[in-house]
């Protein structure tokens, strides 16, 4: 059995050269589908009935599903794949029938691990050195909803006590 450790260190290797700073945005949609099809995580457009997306993982089989109608344009669908894939890095997965603490903590440490990947917090900060200051200028810097975006920045002035 594969050491589940390695396997993550190397998704996360793979996230890193997918990120180029220098072309103005974290990556496109298509950049996540390929991070997904060299991961084997399957995606599905389904019907949702209380979510934009969802990551089902049993075994060796991990399925991202999206709800397309939910969504709005790439920029949604950034989010709700980049978080989705959160949950994949971290290994935070739980029941729909878990417990509301358990499901909160899975969700938070699935948001941990896609924010402090997709959006570290030394280049959040180069951003702000250059002028993208608000939530609403990082979140279209890097393709993502400007709530989400917020909710990084709150993490991570809460955890680095600001971004001096």
């Amino acid at each position: 059995m594969p050491n589940k450790k390695v396997k993550k260190n190397k998704i996360l290797i793979k996230i890193v050269k997918y990120i180029n700073l220098e072309e103005g945005a974290l990556m496109e949609t298509s950049e996540l589908y390929k991070m997904m099809e060299d991961e084997n995580i399957y995606y599905i457009n389904h019907h949702l009935s209380s979510t934009q997306g969802m990551i089902a993982h049993y075994k060796d089989l991990t399925v991202i599903v999206v709800d397309d109608k939910k969504i709005k344009g790439q920029v949604g669908e950034n989010t709700v794949l980049i978080q989705e894939l959160g949950h994949y890095m971290a290994g935070a997965y739980y029941n729909t029938n878990s417990p509301y603490e358990l499901i909160q903590k899975m969700e938070h440490n699935a948001d941990k691990k896609a924010w402090e990947t997709f959006f570290p917090y030394e280049e959040i900060k180069k951003l702000m050195k250059n002028g993208l200051t608000t939530a609403t200028q990082l979140a279209e810097y890097y393709h993502v909803e400007a709530p989400y975006m917020a909710r990084c920045l709150n993490y991570y002035y809460d955890k680095y006590n600001g971004f001096d």
